[in-house]
């Protein structure tokens, strides 16, 4: 609906409360009015996805997560932070861009290099496609 029809729609549903017939007290027309005028904002990319992808996004990009890094260094839970690789330590970094157990992953999710940024704060897309990853690949983050 465009902004005009909004603007009508308002204004009909204002003068309906307003009017001396319907009861409705001054602090409930108060409080009708202002949620009617207060602006709509918009969701970003990272509120529309489910609250499991949420959750390990946020995960991998604060670092508090599952793997071997942060639950060696915090916790003492992992014998090592090192990943399975071998190659360095697991972290959200190493397994999005770096770790050859997962290009194969990597590559059917992200054919061309993208960068960590992209990954973790890009578009609903870009998003969607780190979740399946961590998916497909298997862990748990």
């Amino acid at each position: 609906m465009s902004r005009n029809g909004d603007r009508h729609t308002t204004s009909c549903i204002v003068v309906y409360y307003l009017h001396p017939e319907n009861s409705v007290s001054f602090s409930e027309q108060k409080t009708i009015i202002k949620a009617l005028m207060r602006p709509r904002t918009n969701r970003d990319d990272y509120h529309t996805l489910s609250r499991e992808q949420q959750v390990n996004l946020i995960r991998l990009r604060t670092g508090h997560n599952r793997l071997n890094a942060h639950m060696n260094q915090k916790f003492k839970l992992a014998p090592s932070p090192t990943c399975a690789c071998g190659q360095e330590d697991q972290t959200a970094e190493h397994i999005l861009q770096r770790c050859p157990l997962l290009d194969e992953e990597r590559k059917e999710v992200w054919p061309s290099p993208t960068p960590l940024q992209t990954k973790l704060y890009g578009s609903r897309q870009e998003l969607e496609k780190t979740t399946t990853f961590i998916t497909s690949a298997g862990l748990i983050v």
